[in-house]
């Protein structure tokens, strides 16, 4: 390449180029600026990516503690309706108390009616004479008689023990005597008679039938009246024409008699009146003078409300005998005396195991009979 025309010096390059190196100048200076910028851009970038997740992180407590507050509002307003619905309970459940203590209430304001009726009852009932003294049941040796069952009441009351034949029943008067015997159980009874014999027996328990528990309900006859306290100086005939007469009068408080009747076993006299009015008069006054004329004779009788009395249950048991033993398997060898002799002879030998005995009954083979034990103040069971 050749360079004509004229001639180019120093400064003519010279000029052209100091605006090129300025404006590199400021390119770079600008370029330097851009980095600037740039990283401070970077910069500021990092920290804004470091705000945004320190906001999310933030923001997610915060809705966590959002869900937090509604979980625990929700929670508490279902504790709030599970205590209402408790408290709701609990006043149904109150509501059912009062209910049932008024229930309560007044079955025993009823029963307390009740009671002031049996109380009254009672009052009356215990007006009633006592007609029967204490005893005790003992057995007596004695047979119970055909006639015996067809008494209403028996003043001496029994219980009947059947016995088979071929058997003894002995009653010792220590009870000690007849444990030991029942202990023994075998006996060997030596009889001695036309020569040396023997006889095996054994001994039992005596168990009787008795009544455990009963229960009778009473009631006060509204037409009846019992007399009592009796003295014995007229006939059956003379005394029920006296108390009927006595009785039937208004100005003794009586009435209108519908049947008067004298109690075999205790003396006693009931009066049946028409009215029951009668009754309940008569019964206010314990106390009655009443005069026998024809006699002269007065005298202070005792007039009580007359019991009916029903047997509601009853129940039966068993007890032991403690004084009287059974000896079975008693053959039939000789005359029914001679052997009951024998049988008290040896079991009256304290080196036979025996005792004084109170009372004895041999049934011989082939009979039988029915042993009464009965009451008595004196000897036990």
């Amino acid at each position: 390449m050749e360079l004509s025309g004229a001639r180019i010096g120093w400064d003519t390059f010279k000029h052209p180029q100091a605006p090129a190196m300025n404006d590199l100048q400021k390119l770079h200076q600008e370029i330097e600026g851009c980095k600037t910028r740039y990283n401070t851009v970077l910069k500021e970038k990092e920290v804004l990516l470091a705000a945004k997740l320190e906001i999310e992180e933030t923001t997610e407590e915060c809705n966590a503690q959002i869900q937090s507050f509604q979980k625990k509002i929700e929670d508490a307003k279902l504790k709030d309706t599970i205590q209402n619905l408790n408290l709701q309970g609990k006043l149904n459940e109150v509501d059912s108390e009062i209910e049932a203590i008024t229930e309560r209430e007044n079955a025993v304001k009823e029963k307390l009616t009740k009671l002031d009726e049996q109380h009254a009852k009672m009052v009356l009932q215990l007006q009633v004479s006592k007609c029967m003294p204490e005893k005790r049941w003992v057995f007596a040796g004695r047979e119970a008689k055909e006639h015996d069952q067809g008494r209403k009441y028996d003043v001496k009351p029994s219980i009947r023990y059947p016995i088979q034949g071929g058997s003894a029943v002995i009653t010792f008067e220590d009870a000690k005597v007849a444990a030991q015997i029942l202990d023994m159980e075998d006996h060997k009874i030596k009889i001695e008679d036309n020569g040396e014999i023997a006889i095996n027996i054994k001994a039992w328990p005596v168990k009787l039938p008795t009544v455990e528990e009963i229960e009778i309900q009473t009631e006060v006859c509204k037409h009846r009246v019992l007399i009592s306290e009796i003295p014995k100086f007229l006939t059956v005939d003379q005394l029920l024409d006296k108390l009927e007469i006595h009785f039937s009068k208004q100005k003794n408080n009586g009435g209108e008699v519908e049947n008067i009747e004298l109690l075999e076993d205790s003396g006693n006299v009931v009066i049946t009146f028409v009215d029951k009015r009668i009754s309940e008069n008569l019964t206010k006054k314990e106390f009655h003078e009443v005069v026998f004329r024809g006699i002269n004779k007065t005298c202070i009788l005792r007039v009580s409300p007359f019991i009916n009395g029903e047997i509601v249950r009853i129940k039966a048991g068993e007890m032991t005998s403690r004084k009287s033993v059974l000896f079975a398997g008693i053959p039939d060898i000789m005359d029914e005396e001679k052997l009951r002799d024998y049988l008290q002879i040896h079991f009256q030998k304290p080196s036979n195991g025996g005792g004084e005995v109170d009372a004895i009954m041999y049934i011989p083979e082939g009979q039988s009979t029915i042993a009464s034990f009965e009451l008595d103040s004196v000897v036990e069971i």
